[in-house]
């Protein structure tokens, strides 16, 4: 089994668990995550500012549970597509879309980001939350991105850290979920670049070992509907 075999087996047998990060119904559990998983709920806002929604197509790549996806439709998107490698995260997306009134906005497609056909199909905007943090080869991921992307790209990027890095990998290894790549911010300029990405900008995750959040810009300009003031 390869390693990225391993991170969708993770996420097909830990789905509920994974999706109970942003609404366990555990208190103790919602403040666990809270104090200790901070990052993600830090990249959480960061997209929602950068995103812009409101009459966007937005591209969710690796959508898990749908957590984005439903959010941004509820913020106005006129059509999210959700893509991920696991069933059982999509039926908790598409479950959330329905329970929200948001199937008609919403989209969610079983397949890998890379091998996926769009049929041409390009996004206002795509994003990428937490999916760097296991790709081996980031550079063809993020030029497919670009390709895909009519005005904004988001993607989060986890930063080394000596005691939360290490225990992180050592955790993942033993556990067999594949393993974990970390970056600098030279390293994600690079890949930005190399993207063809005609700016992009770097929004620090302000939280013990974060990262950061890339926001890749292209030159044409996203067909969204801006609220009219």
């Amino acid at each position: 089994m390869s390693k990225l075999d391993e991170v969708q087996h993770r996420f097909e047998w830990d789905a509920a668990n994974f999706a109970a990060i942003y609404n366990s119904d555990s208190f103790a559990f919602r403040l666990f995550n809270r104090v200790f998983r901070k990052a993600i709920f830090a990249r959480y806002e960061i997209a929602m500012q950068e995103t812009g929604a409101r009459g966007a197509s937005i591209l969710d790549i690796g959508c898990g549970s749908g957590i984005y996806s439903v959010e941004l439709a509820r913020r106005g998107a006129k059509r999210v597509l959700g893509l991920d490698f696991s069933e059982p995260m999509l039926e908790i997306a598409r479950a959330s879309a329905a329970q929200s009134g948001l199937t008609a906005q919403t989209e969610f497609r079983r397949g890998e980001f890379l091998a996926h056909d769009f049929a041409g199909e390009t996004f206002d905007v795509t994003i990428a939350m937490g999916v760097f943090d296991y790709l081996e080869e980031a550079q063809p991921f993020l030029a497919k991105m670009a390709k895909l992307t009519r005005g904004k790209a988001l993607a989060s990027f986890p930063k080394w850290s000596i005691v939360r890095g290490t225990a992180r990998r050592l955790r993942y290894r033993v556990t067999r979920r594949g393993d974990v790549f970390y970056y600098t911010a030279d390293d994600i300029a690079r890949l930005a670049t190399s993207a063809g990405f005609a700016r992009h900008r770097l929004v620090r995750i302000a939280s013990s070992g974060g990262g950061w959040v890339l926001i890749g810009e292209n030159q044409r300009e996203a067909t969204i509907e801006r609220p009219r003031s």
